[in-house]
């Protein structure tokens, strides 16, 4: 019980960490007007890039504490699939189709190429 209550610590930590850099983000975005909340795409992008190189580290040198704090904790804290999807909702409900194709593809295509582009250099930097 105690490992549970030490892991479950290291990614409460991890993701309160995580959702005040989000929220940092979110004070950026309130400069900026545009139909797709930049903010969102940027955290879900840079949490991915994020994940990516510390998978590919922790193939290399597995880490349970690094994994939870890291992975689940922090960048589960700092990305937001609800609020893209509720962006995205938004947009449909408001007929806004084009930019709620260009929000999702965005999103999808942009957080899985930034953490495959984390994993293969961090695998990268390990191996050389």
């Amino acid at each position: 019980m105690p490992n549970i209550i030490q892991n479950l610590l290291l990614v409460m930590f991890g993701a309160s960490l995580g959702g005040g850099c989000r929220y940092l983000f979110t004070l950026i975005e309130t400069k900026l007007t545009t139909p797709i909340q930049i903010s969102t795409l940027l955290v879900n992008i840079i949490g991915g890039l994020l994940a990516g190189l510390i998978a590919g580290y922790l193939l290399q040198k597995p880490d349970q504490t690094i994994r939870l704090f890291l992975i689940v904790g922090f960048c589960g804290g700092l990305t937001t699939f609800s609020s893209f999807s509720l962006e995205a909702m938004n947009l449909l409900q408001n007929r806004a189709y084009l930019y709620a194709f260009l929000l999702i593809l965005l999103h999808f295509v942009g957080a899985i190429s930034a953490t495959f582009a984390g994993f293969t250099l961090m695998q990268r930097i390990i191996l050389h």
